[in-house]
């Protein structure tokens, strides 16, 4: 008995000793954990579509440009059907997108309808400004640029020992609609050209339509043909603008082009392209967006911008003097630091 006595103790003693030293084990805490912040999401609804070369598709560019570096999931709606742009401009506010993008000038109704009715929703308009507290216009400067292809006209308009070249003082526009926007590139080139030479002639014609470039083509001949036109500009859409280089090819005579580069589309022909960086308009109202920025009215983009500008007129090689080169960057620094208002003609 004693025996195990001895025994028995030893081990009642470790037992307390070890459940003393022990302390009561609390629950786990869980770290509070803040609800990640909801992505923005904006939609792009384009008057045609973004795959097509233009401004359609340098507006699309930005957007994609934008989605990518935001991470935002991208959506475009797109159509060329006019009846289909409201409806899309309402599906993509129904969705919850809390920013819609309308690109193009025909959009405007369809922006106009729909915004009212989503007061919570941010709308953007490339081209046109609707009014409303929740709409923003992205209205490029087009005159600024315009203002520079009048004046390289109006020097090279008389300029003969260009082949082709006549001596009278005539140049072309054909504009693809007579709308806002369109009134502003020829506002432009009017300024530009009567800066230069107030004798300088523009003949003014309008397709009635961004998408008809057999109309384009033969509104350029009769200019190059019958009114002593050598450069006429044109304004008609990616399409249009193709009737006009046509025209532009089969006579030997003169181009300058508008919103993309299409200074290979006749080589030696094109005297310069007007840019026009929607992308650039469109990336900045998406960044605005996503940092809280988002504020209602016009913002204007011009030469100062980056948005508008003219090509660097490489491919005309020495058919363009130095000195009017000069001009040029001379008219282009005066509008940028304001020395030369260019008055924008809607």
């Amino acid at each position: 008995m004693n025996r195990w006595v001895r025994l028995v103790i030893p081990l009642l003693l470790v037992v307390v000793l070890v459940s003393g030293c022990q302390q009561p084990t609390a629950a786990p805490t869980e770290e509070p954990t803040a609800a990640p912040a909801p992505k923005i999401r904006v939609a792009l609804v384009p008057a045609g579509r973004i795959g097509t070369e233009g401004f359609m598709y340098l507006a699309g560019q930005g957007y994609l440009k934008a989605c990518e570096d935001f991470g935002l999931e991208p959506k475009v709606l797109e159509s060329e059907v006019p009846e289909e742009w409201e409806r899309n401009v309402r599906t993509a506010a129904q969705e919850g997108y809390d920013l819609v993008i309308g690109v193009g000038s025909t959009m405007q109704d369809a922006v106009a309808h729909v915004a009212p009715e989503f007061p919570d929703t941010h709308f953007a308009l490339v081209d046109a400004y609707t009014g409303g507290d929740n709409v923003v216009g992205l209205i490029s400067q087009e005159q600024e640029g315009t203002f520079l292809a009048g004046a390289l006209a109006a020097m090279m308009t008389t300029h003969t020992d260009l082949e082709g070249i006549n001596e009278d003082k005539v140049i072309g526009f054909v504009g693809g609609m007579d709308i806002p926007v369109i009134h502003r590139f020829l506002g432009g080139l009017e300024q530009g050209a009567a800066y230069i030479d107030p004798e300088v002639k523009i003949e003014v014609a309008y397709v009635g339509s961004f998408r008809d470039p057999a109309k384009s083509k033969e509104l350029a001949l009769g200019m190059l043909q019958n009114q002593n036109v050598d450069i006429v500009y044109s304004v008609c859409g990616s399409f249009g603008d193709h009737g006009v280089f046509e025209a532009v090819q089969e006579t030997g005579l003169y181009a300058i082009g508008t919103d993309v580069n299409w200074d290979n589309e006749v080589p030696g022909h094109i005297l310069t392209s007007v840019l026009k960086h929607t992308d650039l308009a469109v990336y900045d109202v998406i960044k605005r967006e996503v940092n809280g920025e988002f504020t209602a009215g016009e913002i204007k983009y011009g030469l100062a911008s980056g948005v508008m500008d003219i090509t660097d007129m490489s491919v005309m090689g020495d058919k363009i003097p130095d000195d009017v080169r000069q001009k040029l960057e001379e008219i282009k620094e005066a509008i940028k630091n304001g020395e030369i208002q260019v008055e924008r003609r809607d």
